[in-house]
């Protein structure tokens, strides 16, 4: 079951234009893809339910990258790159194309933590220069 609280449901609803089937078949497949995504999501940023239950990453941001991934291979799950049809041809972009369930580089960074500024050296006072009578 998923731990981030993505649905069949919600694929459908993200998945514009796409004609997902709907019945218990086709849904326990999709809750599967949802279970693998959430996994590999989880080890490619495991600080992810830590963060979302301080509040400090918004849960709808996590979920829209589950129904992404997701979403990537029911586009294409034979990870078709190029179709044609009599006259018709058509290439499909390279990030569909593959079919495979990942995370992005770009997902990765919009899921990582904000880095920690830093002070580095910080002088306090005048320098020994400076000080009168020295």
């Amino acid at each position: 079951m998923s731990t981030l609280g993505v649905t069949p449901s919600d694929i459908r609803d993200a998945g514009f234009g796409l004609a997902i089937p709907e019945g218990p078949t086709v849904d326990a497949q999709i809750q599967k893809l949802i279970d693998k995504a959430e996994e590999r999501l989880l080890a490619a940023v495991p600080s992810v339910p830590r963060r979302i239950a301080a509040g400090t990453l918004p849960a709808a941001l996590v979920k829209g990258v589950v129904e992404d991934m997701v979403l990537r291979v029911i586009k294409n799950p034979r990870a078709l790159r190029q179709m044609g049809v009599d006259d018709f041809q058509a290439t499909i972009d390279t990030a569909v194309s593959s079919g495979a369930l990942y995370v992005t580089g770009d997902e990765r960074a919009l899921l990582a933590p904000a880095p920690r500024g830093s002070v580095g050296s910080l002088r306090i006072g005048l320098p020994r220069w400076r000080q009168p009578g020295a």
